[in-house]
């Protein structure tokens, strides 16, 4: 990522061939992955459900490239490499099931394809509930509204670029994949959408000039202009109508959609989600300072 032509770039999954239980009459889908074990769980489960709790384990698949959601953690020692706030959703999903969360990175467009063939039971990666995803998976509750949708400039050009219109022409940064850049392809197409591989991309092209903007939650411009503050809101701003942010099941699995839709709201009603995001924005914020 971070070229104009990775746009809508399928990826194909090696090892994701998903393999039905010959001469099982209503037995559960198998995985090229699955062992031994796992392929006797898969094929004695009458849904995805039981085969989630015979087998011990959720597979969530995530794109670790989409802060403060997901993303890599460098230089950590064992354990998971991943932090984010969809990860800890994940992980507490996977622990009001009684198993383990087994988290699968993929690229975006990957998983998308591993939860249709059902090579993962779950995806958490910051999506919004667009139609023709839909046709691919069944979603969960929404967990999370995204805020303002604003565009950051350096605080030299705030008198330049203070409408959308300004941006005529110009080149502006956002994550691919992400609301931010469908915004920006939807309201700003006269301006030269450059899609990067995070949402820190995008401000370090604004920082080196490369960007006249960059397109981010509020949430998170507020945290990085404490952190640059030669960086300042330009004014101008996205405006969007989403229900807000969902994960997706594998289509027509509705006891397990049931359980994780229980696990998400009560993340949702005691506010833990909420926890979660500002804790990943600050990891998110700290890992940019000392990579940079």
């Amino acid at each position: 990522m971070g070229k104009k032509g990775k746009k809508m770039a399928a990826v194909c999954l090696a090892g994701i061939l998903a393999l039905s239980g010959s001469g099982c009459s209503g037995g559960f889908p198998l995985t090229a992955a699955s062992g031994a074990s796992e392929e006797a769980g898969q094929r004695t489960a009458g849904n995805r459900l039981e085969a989630v709790q015979q087998l011990g384990k959720l597979r969530i698949g995530i794109s670790a490239d989409y802060a403060p959601f997901a993303f890599e953690i460098p230089g950590e020692a064992g354990g998971i490499p991943y932090g984010g706030s969809d990860i800890e959703l994940g992980t507490y999903i996977a622990q009001k099931l009684g198993v383990e969360a087994e988290f699968v990175e993929m690229d975006f467009e990957a998983c998308m394809n591993a939860v249709e063939e059902g090579s993962v039971d779950l995806v958490l990666l910051g999506m919004l509930p667009e139609a023709e995803r839909e046709e691919k998976m069944d979603f969960t509750r929404v967990y999370y509204k995204p805020g303002r949708q604003v565009l950051l400039v350096k605080e030299s050009q705030k008198g330049k670029l203070s409408k959308l219109e300004d941006f005529e022409g110009k080149t502006v940064a956002a994550q691919y994949g992400s609301l931010q850049a469908q915004l920006v392809a939807e309201q700003l197409p006269g301006s030269y959408l450059e899609l990067t591989e995070r949402a820190t991309g995008a401000v370090l092209m604004l920082r080196l000039g490369t960007a006249a903007g960059a397109v981010l939650d509020e949430a998170m411009a507020q945290k990085i202009m404490k952190e640059r503050p030669e960086l300042v809101l330009s004014g101008a701003e996205l405006p969007y109508d989403a229900e807000g942010i969902v994960g997706g099941v594998v289509k027509g699995e509705t006891e397990l959609l049931t359980e994780i839709n229980a696990a998400v709201e009560e993340a949702v009603e005691e506010k833990l989600y909420l926890d979660w995001l500002d804790a990943a924005n600050e990891q998110a914020m700290l890992l940019q300072t000392t990579t940079r």
